[in-house]
């Protein structure tokens, strides 16, 4: 299965949830299984939501191949795609990826490695080049190697680095102890050093062959048109023979429990189990009951709702074919004593164990977990995602055939399971107390040597292959296929409506614009936290439980609060809609609703407050923003003790105000039905008064400054920031942006950007980096953040002076500067990919007060953008010498 539920993550957003009631599958129309002559998988899924196509190569091989004594081969392999074939060099690759706009990526999990790209639709048979391309051969050269080293060892670093991974790589090789999933997937800086280009060449050559290869595309294609593009890009490469996969033993699991100091913030407790895998006639039952133990009813999450735990649940670990890892897990308020939790966690799952799960729970969650499988459908990347999971791992021959499976799990095979594997004697426990001085048992000392040699340089690229000429030079900007409505409602509300019929959800996403840090009383400060913390209990009528009952029986999820939202099914719109009025406007004031938000928003401000992130932004703030900033108004546990339930009621009835409201509606509802739901459940809604003062004052430049936070990491986590005096509507921003994205990428421009080109592929440096130019109050900030050994910083630190200093004094060159035109106006043709990312962007640019074709009048003036403009506009408005430069790392 396709199990997108249960990821590594403790606070997990509404929209991730299930969406009950099962839409209709793609009409077969829409999908085309092939396999060409020599043996490679093809699926296309077609899906129109957007100009855009995700294609998804996946090739079955996994970190469970790599090679005795050289963990992270696959992982080394992976890397190396990326550097360069015969026909196409390093440059050239990214060059080429990086003009098409969207986004490229890699990852090697136990059983599989898989390289997607997410470009316009036009734009497929470039990909289909690069792909087919790197099949036939990669250099796997020993001098990129060497290059690539550096990279893929900061990400190692960074890994080893995670506060709280410690246990759980420690979890993973105690329940695989001695199968080819016990060891190091990502690697290890060892085995990195020892390891030669012609040794990962001969790990291609012994598994990437067409023939232990799946492609998937998904996205606006004519299915037929492009099985046409992939013969003929794929079936002439020849099959091989493919090794075998090493076979894995379990053993049985000894009864585990690790005590041990983190660099978590909050104190986590841990009950793990080996559950059933893939290939078991049990993996299916395990797979609903996993799903029954992360329910919203159940008592994992009641832990966080009666104020013992910040956040409690269910995570699991990707399943392999012989098993899977999972947790159930809660994160406890400061002082909390994680051992006694622990207690609970296994009393709970006892219990499920001796008297089975509740039927309505299991009916309810089997219907959840039916049309999660349909919600990729709403995201051609997750799409894409979803059917190479399904026929590459699960082996099962189509996402509707995984519905039938579920559908078929009964009651009784799922408290077998329970009974089988909730076993205590075979848990691993973990009790993991918050440090000042350590991620682990003892801490890491880190590395202080940078790279020995000199690394060889990528020379620039200056043309490309014909064939992807076009991608630079012959870019137009592609109209805007939305058409929203817009309504503005009797009381102020404003409604806009976006229908799409790719499947039969519906979301609704909200906002009350409002500004705690201008509208909180003195003295009242964190009333805001307590309020948004009220609204998970439920309703004046019902509590928690019984609201999310009634959610249930709606098939629908709900979240309230100064930003809420609704994930439902078109049959169900109406009833969804009227449950999250409810909630969102008759909130649950009661005095022990209201006791147990107050402790809730109390702990999590102090467990917060304890992060040395937290800690950092504050200081940077004090440099950033000028004396006596609203924003700088912090509240405290003391401060928040003292709040009565009066104090949120009025708050709440102060800034939650329908004239300071928009609602955005996306997905198989027509305008009408979508405004007549939202008139009835909010049209009755009303704002008394004069509307409060929520648009803070513009930024003025700041202060240089330097923070510098010891925590016990082997990397310097280094961000540095300014506030640029510019507006949104300023000529000279849209300059200022296209240079951003030539120097740093970041979020809007290219991954081929300078500082990445200089500090990962020429040198090594750093795993990732980017410069960012995000709207900070009415002007910008300017963002650059890259993570390295504490030896590099200053050499990392001269070559972005280098690098700024050239924006500054010498034109970008024709080249770059197409480039980066072309990646950026790409860029919008891909945007709209997903509802989600539809209904933010209308959500956004609704509350800004933009047009909703924003994306392409940006792209437009973008286009028409010169050197010389960038040239001035960083000469003007970027001043390294008022940088704050905020550091993380090691005590020195």
């Amino acid at each position: 299965m396709t199990i997108r539920r249960f990821r590594f993550a403790f606070l997990l957003c509404v929209f991730t949830g299930a969406l009950t009631g099962q839409a209709p599958s793609a009409p077969a129309t829409d999908v085309v299984h092939a396999t060409l002559r020599n043996g490679m998988g093809v699926v296309i899924v077609r899906n129109a939501i957007a100009p855009a196509v995700s294609t998804e190569m996946t090739y079955l091989v996994g970190s469970r191949d790599d090679p005795a004594g050289v963990p992270g081969m696959a992982h080394a392999q992976e890397h190396m795609m990326f550097r360069g074939t015969r026909n196409l060099s390093t440059s050239e690759l990214g060059t080429i990826a990086t003009a098409l706009g969207g986004s490229f990526n890699a990852a090697t999990s136990d059983t599989l490695t898989q390289y997607q790209f997410n470009v316009p639709r036009e734009d497929l048979d470039a990909i289909l080049r690069i792909e087919s391309d790197r099949m036939r051969e990669v250099l796997d050269a020993q001098d990129q190697w060497q290059n690539e080293r550096g990279a893929i060892e900061q990400e190692v670093l960074r890994d080893e680095s995670t506060p709280g991974a410690d246990f759980f790589r420690d979890a993973q090789r105690i329940a695989y102890d001695g199968t080819p999933y016990g060891h190091e997937g990502v690697g290890t800086k060892s085995a990195f050093d020892r390891l030669t280009g012609p040794q990962i060449k001969a790990f291609w050559e012994r598994w990437y062959a067409p023939n232990n290869a799946l492609l998937v595309i998904a996205g606006d294609v004519d299915p037929a048109r492009a099985l046409e593009q992939i013969r003929a890009r794929f079936e002439s490469i020849p099959a091989r023979t493919i090794a075998s996969h090493a076979a894995a033993h379990l053993k049985p699991v000894p009864r585990t429990v690790l005590k041990r100091t983190t660099t978590l913030i909050y104190p986590l407790a841990a009950v793990g189990f080996r559950m059933p895998g893939l290939n078991d006639a049990d993996f299916l039952a395990s797979f609903v009951l996993q799903g029954i133990l992360g329910a919203e009813r159940g008592p994992l999450h009641a832990l966080r709702d009666t104020g013992q735990a910040l956040d409690a649940g269910w995570t699991s670990f990707p399943y392999v074919p012989e098993a899977q890892l999972a947790f159930a897990t809660a994160a406890l308020p400061p002082g909390a004593d994680p051992s006694a939790m622990t207690e609970k966690l296994q009393s709970i799952l006892t219990g499920y164990a001796k008297r089975g799960v509740p039927r309505e729970l299991f009916e309810t969650t089997k219907r959840h977990l039916i049309a999660d499988q349909e919600q990729s459908r709403n995201s051609i990347e997750a799409l894409a995602s979803d059917w190479s999971t399904t026929i590459a791992l699960d082996r099962e021959p189509s996402i509707a055939h995984e519905q039938d499976l579920i559908a078929k799990v009964t009651l009784d095979e799922v408290d077998r399971v329970a009974r089988t594997y909730l076993d205590p004697r075979h848990a691993i426990v973990g009790a993991l107390t918050p440090s000042a001085s350590a991620s682990r048992t003892d801490a890491p000392t880190p590395p202080q040597r940078g790279p020995e040699n000199l690394l060889a340089a990528q020379p620039p690229v200056t043309h490309l292959p014909s064939w992807a000429e076009d991608a630079i030079h012959h870019v137009d900007v592609t109209p805007s296929s939305l058409a929203p409505t817009r309504t503005t409602l009797p009381n102020g509300l404003t409604l806009i409506v976006q229908p799409e019929t790719i499947s039969d959800s519906v979301f609704v996403y909200g906002r009350v614009k409002s500004n705690p840090d201008l509208e909180e009383p003195a003295g009242k400060e964190g009333v805001s936290a307590v309020l948004d913390a009220m609204f998970p209990y439920g309703t004046r009528t019902q509590d928690r439980i019984g609201f999310q009952r009634a959610l249930d029986d709606a098939d629908s999820n709900a979240v309230a609060g100064s930003g809420f939202g609704l994930q439902t099914t078109s049959k169900q719109f109406a009833r969804g809609v009227a449950l999250l009025a409810q909630n969102q406007l008759q909130p649950r004031f009661d005095e022990p609703t209201f006791e147990l938000a107050r402790k809730r928003a109390i702990d999590e401000l102090q467990t917060t407050l304890s992060s040395s992130g937290t800690i950092a932004n504050l200081r940077a703030a004090r440099f950033l923003l000028p004396p006596d900033d609203p924003e700088l108004r912090q509240p405290t546990a003391r401060g928040m003790q003292m709040l009565a339930l009066d104090d949120v009621r009025a708050y709440y009835q102060h800034a939650f105000r329908p004239d300071l409201t928009t609602i955005v509606v996306v997905g198989n509802v027509t305008a009408e039905a979508a405004r007549s739901a939202i008139e009835r459940e909010f049209g009755n809604w009303r704002a008394s008064g004069p509307a409060p003062q929520v648009e803070p004052s513009p930024l003025p430049p700041n202060r240089p400054g330097e923070v510098r936070i010891p925590i016990p990491s082997g990397q310097d986590n280094v961000q540095l920031q300014q506030i640029v005096g510019l507006e949104r509507n300023a000529p000279q921003l849209y300059p200022l942006l296209l240079g951003n994205a030539i120097l740093g990428g970041g979020s809007l421009g290219p991954e081929q950007s300078r500082l990445f080109r200089d500090l990962r592929q020429n040198a090594g440096l750093v795993y990732t980096v980017a410069s960012r130019l995000q709207p900070r109050r009415s002007r910008y900030l300017l963002s650059i953040e890259f993570a390295c050994l504490p030896s590099n910083e200053g050499r990392i630190l001269s070559l972005i002076e280098t690098e700024i200093s050239r924006m500054k004094t010498q034109p970008v060159g024709e080249f770059e500067l197409a480039l980066a035109k072309a990646s950026i106006v790409h860029q919008t043709a891909i945007g709209t990919a997903s509802v989600s990312a539809i209904g933010q962007s209308l959500l956004e640019d609704a509350l800004a007060g933009y047009p909703f074709d924003q994306a392409q009048i940006d792209a437009r003036r973008i286009a028409a953008t010169d050197a010389a403009s960038i040239q001035s506009a960083f000469s003007t408005y970027v001043q390294p010498e008022n940088f704050v430069r905020t550091i993380l790392g090691p005590q020195r």
